[in-house]
């Protein structure tokens, strides 16, 4: 029986698998690198009341299909990977106050700014502290 290593590409992430027999082995198991990290690009609209409740639409890239969004430390709700350039979500109540927004586990990029009833938003995209 020959032994052979086939690899592919998809979507940029290298993905190995080694065939022996019939059992199939990922590249992880034998050393290999898992998928990009994601990264945040802007979050658009960039605020909303302190209340929650803003559709906003986070643009980047690598997000996972069941990724999670955090605005602040706090979860957002009705998270949606459009695909793995967009997701959409509704932002979560917070104090008010700029918040990091991150995508996964921990990757931030941009930030939310969080504005009392009677404040003015000021849209645009403003990059989070890193």
């Amino acid at each position: 029986m020959r032994r052979r290593l086939v690899g592919f590409d998809m979507r940029g992430s290298a993905i190995f698998l080694a065939v022996l027999g019939l059992i199939l082995v990922p590249t992880g198991v034998l050393g290999g690198h898992g998928p990009p990290a994601p990264t945040v690009g802007s979050v658009i609209p960039s605020c909303g009341p302190v209340e929650g409740g803003t559709p906003v639409t986070v643009i980047g890239n690598n997000f996972p299909p069941l990724s999670r969004v955090v605005f602040g430390g706090v979860e957002a709700r009705s998270v949606v990977v459009v695909a793995h350039d967009r997701i959409t979500a509704v932002t979560p109540s917070h104090a008010a106050g700029c918040v990091a927004v991150a995508v996964g586990s921990g990757v931030r990029g941009f930030s939310f700014t969080y504005v009392e009833a009677n404040g003015r938003c000021r849209q645009g995209s403003i990059r989070a502290a890193q």
